[in-house]
Parts: C-alpha cells; structure tokens; sequence
C-alpha cells in the first residue's frame, strides 16, 4: 500500500484504484495476508495455572520472547475466546443466535456503540424494522441515527426510543439498579423521563 501511493489520498476512488480495498465495516483488505499468522499474547491466568485438559493431563502454555503464545508445546492458552479480529468472519451460528436474539427481544438498548461495523448495525436495523423501539447511548455519532430516530415524537418521554450522549460510567450503576428492581417494582413514568436511566429498556 504504501509503494503503490494509496495512503496518500483520501480520495477513496484513487485509494481503490491504486489497490486499497475496504470491506464493508471499513476494514482495509490488504491482499497476500495470512490472519492465521496473527500473534495473539497467552492468557495470564492460564500462563500462571495452565490448568489440565479432559484426561487430565497438564496443559502447557509457552509464550515467546515477546509474550506471544508460542506455537508448538503450547496445548492452551491463547488469549483470543470467541472474538472476532479485523479480517475474520462471524461464525454463521454466532450470527444466527444473534439474529434470533433480536427477533425474540421487545426492544433494543446499544451501549457505547457507533455500530460502525455493519454487524452490529445490521442487527440493529433488524429491531427497527421489525418496529421495536431502539436505545442508543454512545457519545460521538452513530450509524444510521436517523432511520432509527427520525419517526419519534416531540414529546417521546424515551418509550418510542431513546438517543444520549453520556458516559457510561455515570450512566451503568443507575440502569443495573433499575434492572436489578426490575422483577419487584414496575418502572413509572418518572423512573423513565430520567435520562441516566433509560427505564424503557429495562
């Protein structure tokens, strides 16, 4: 990419012409690399306990002179569960029990999410056009407000759906507590025009 000149233009037309291809979350797709060869640091835990594997028998965790997981004696180990690296697909059973979560849920609420990946966005905009009332807190913008916002009412108290911009970490203990009474008390009007707690979503 960089021989070819295509970082010196922000011109995504001539980006691509000169061969930097992006896919559909933003992604640069640069031809010739292996993920496979990513290095991926050892779990601290299990470098510390290696723990035994289903006959038994210790396990062991190697890492190299940077810390990495070293591959060969290593039997566990690696600190990548179930997470999805730059590059990598969703598993289809991953994004199939995603999809049955959406459509079995009443309403949505996104935390700290730009959806600037098309799948968490997609997932989102499957609640929206099955009518369920979307939450999003996140401060800085996000993908696709105004599909998802632009039908509320003036005077929407945050039922219909809900946008802020706050931190989370103000924000979190308010929504666990109103959740956690969520089973003893029923959530009233006041408890959903508080905008720290976004009761409708509860």
């Amino acid at each position: 990419m960089l021989a070819s000149g295509a970082l010196t233009t922000e011109n995504p037309d001539e980006r691509r012409r000169l061969g930097l291809k992006t896919n559909p979350d933003g992604d640069v797709d640069v031809p010739g690399v292996d993920y496979a060869t990513f290095r991926y640091p050892a779990c601290p835990s299990c470098l510390a306990n290696p723990g035994k594997d289903k006959e038994g028998k210790k396990h062991v965790v190697e890492v190299d002179e940077d810390g990495a997981w070293k591959h060969g004696n290593s039997t566990a180990g690696i600190l990548k569960p179930n997470v999805i690296m730059f590059g990598e697909s969703i598993p289809d059973t991953t994004k199939v029990a995603a999809e049955k979560a959406i459509d079995e849920a009443a309403r949505v609420l996104v935390l700290g999410s730009s959806l600037a990946t098309y799948s968490a966005w997609r997932l989102v905009k499957r609640a929206r056009e099955q009518g369920m009332p979307i939450g999003i807190v996140n401060i800085g913008g996000v993908r696709g407000e105004d599909q998802f916002f632009g039908h509320l009412s003036a005077n929407n108290a945050g039922k219909e759906g809900l946008r802020c911009a706050h931190v989370l970490e103000e924000m979190l203990p308010s929504l666990v507590k109103q959740l956690g009474q969520r089973g003893t008390a029923s959530l009233g009007p006041a408890a959903m025009a508080r905008p720290f707690v976004p009761a409708p979503w509860a």
